[in-house]
């Protein structure tokens, strides 16, 4: 398998390797071509200096294993008491190849999808394999571990594959085994990213992966109360859980595990990694080195104790941070990165071009981070060139931020703008409403005035016809009045025929109650009956 051509021979790969290594003499330095987190570190760079790449892998992979010590110390006691322990999720051995300087190889076993890495660590670094499978139900193996560290995979899984790993790996361990596991909490989440209900979100925007599936590998993040959950569930509430915030490499959490029931692991006593950089590498007149950066611990209570320049393994200056450094303070949002700054300064007899510099800031835990690595003849130009980035990016930020104030007054012109359309559209609206409603309005007004013209015609007919009749009615009430009075003149007629009739009638009585008329009757009434009519 091939290994990385930068690695053989390199000066500097010695140098910090031997200032990284507990045992130097037996250290593995070697690294495949194909190691992810080397070539993820070097597209990282900010000039893809190999060096530099290198450098940085070797440091990661020694605080991420000072950091499992301190788990595996309150734990255990000491790595010593640990019999066998599973690097799962192990990529190319980043960090496995100084977990072996603290346990023999034979109690290792290392597991990563990649059949190459798998292979390559077993024939490097001597230790046991097993070809890590997508699914968790199909991972070939049952074998009980003391302790078991998936670096960096949780904070890669979607939740489909999330708990089944977690419930897998989880089960195995043995009964006094520990699990460690790192994730991505929601404090480092990005603000274009949303939490879900649930407590994790997955995304498919990036990852250190150049080859597996976006879809089963991408960047997940997730909530310490799902955390919790999950491992209640897993665990059937029968686990002891402790979060370390930031516990690796000073960003991911790491999470503690264990079947068994006991308080230690909510009191372990961890320590942080100090942080550093070089700002500044350049030759005074007089010949001297002068070396300026920063460094920052973000230990309760603590600070960085020393800053060291180490010239061929020697020893040779120190210095401690006593620089005010706002813009630290402002970047990490953190007051206690006030007074960070330092600078020393190196007597031109105590170094040549040739020579390796380290500088390294130490804590009071002990804990250490290499700042710088390389050729005193090539950190001068590169501070300078990086002096010269800052001093752009500087101009470039200052740029931003105006360009950003222009951009917020044209969002807000634009959104004013978007204001007055969306009135003017509402208004051309409501004046087509009310042009529409004018328009029926007009319609309405000519058809109610056709028809009160039609309405006046019946009108006038009307009053035509009552003038024809109120001349009719005072015709009638002419014929009424001579029609009464000549009613009146015949009621006067037929009283006065009345008054003769009474009187006619009274003298017939009179006549008929007479004995003349009484024989008339009766000669009549003879001639009757001797068949004579009243005539003969």
């Amino acid at each position: 398998m091939e290994n990385n051509r930068f690695v053989e021979n390199n000066p500097i790969v010695k140098t910090i390797t031997q200032h990284l290594a507990h045992s130097p003499q037996t250290f593995q330095p070697q690294i495949a071509a194909d190691d992810e987190m080397y070539l993820y570190q070097l597209d990282e760079s900010e000039d893809r200096n190999s060096d530099r790449a290198l450098v940085y892998y070797y440091l990661l992979g020694r605080s991420i294993i000072d950091s499992i010590r301190q788990i595996i110390n309150t734990h255990f006691g000491s790595f010593a008491q640990v019999d066998s322990f599973l690097d799962f999720a192990c990529g190319y051995g980043r960090s496995t190849r100084f977990l072996i300087q603290e346990i023999p190889p034979e109690k290792v076993w290392v597991s990563d999808i990649y059949a190459n890495a798998v292979q390559f660590q077993r024939e490097t670094f001597g230790v046991n394999g097993i070809v890590s499978t997508r699914e968790p139900e199909d991972y070939p193996s049952d074998k009980k571990f003391d302790c078991i560290y998936a670096g960096s995979f949780f904070s890669h899984m979607p939740q489909r594959t999330f708990t089944r790993w977690m419930q897998r790996l989880y089960d195995l361990l043995t009964p006094e085994g520990l699990l460690i596991f790192s994730v991505l909490d929601e404090a480092v989440m990005p603000s274009q990213v949303k939490m879900l209900p649930e407590g994790i979100v997955f995304s498919i925007e990036s990852s250190e992966s150049q080859f597996l599936d976006r879809n089963e590998y991408g960047t997940t993040y997730v909530t310490e109360s799902y955390i919790h959950e999950l491992i209640g569930k897993v665990s059937q509430n029968q686990a002891t859980i402790s979060r370390v915030k930031k516990g690796l490499s000073n960003y991911q959490d790491l999470y503690v595990v264990t079947q068994k029931k006991q308080n230690s692991l909510t009191e372990i006593n961890f320590n942080y990694h100090p942080l550093g950089y070089l700002d500044i590498c350049e030759l005074k007149p007089n010949g001297n080195l002068y070396l300026e950066g920063w460094a920052v611990d973000f230990n309760p209570n603590s600070q960085v104790k020393t800053i060291q320049m180490i010239v061929n393994n020697q020893l040779i200056q120190h210095c401690q941070p006593q620089t005010e450094r706002p813009d630290l303070v402002q970047h990490f949002n953190r007051p206690e990165a006030l007074y960070s700054g330092w600078s020393c300064e190196i007597n031109n007899h105590q170094f040549s071009p040739e020579d390796i510099l380290i500088i390294r800031a130490v804590n009071f835990a002990g804990l250490e981070w290499i700042i710088e690595t390389d050729f005193v003849k090539s950190l001068i130009p590169q501070t300078q060139w990086h002096t010269h980035l800052i001093s752009w990016r500087t101009d470039l930020h200052q740029m931003q931020v105006k360009l950003q104030q222009k951009q917020v007054k044209l969002d807000q012109t634009q959104t004013q703008l978007h204001q007055t359309q969306t009135q003017l559209e509402q208004s051309q609206v409501k004046l087509t409403d009310t042009e529409e409603k004018l328009g029926q309005t007009q319609a309405e007004l000519l058809q109610r005035e056709t028809q009160l013209d039609f309405v006046q015609a019946q009108l006038g007919q009307c009053e035509t016809q009552l003038d024809f009749v109120q001349a009719q009615l005072g015709q009638c009430e002419a014929k009424l009045t001579q029609t009464e009075t000549e009613v009146g003149q015949c009621q006067g007629q037929l009283e006065s025929h009345q008054v003769l009739l009474e009187q006619a009638q009274n003298r017939i009585q009179a006549m008929e109650s007479s004995k003349f008329w009484k024989l008339r009757t009766k000669w009549f009434k003879l001639r009757r009956a001797m068949g004579l009519s009243d005539n003969d």
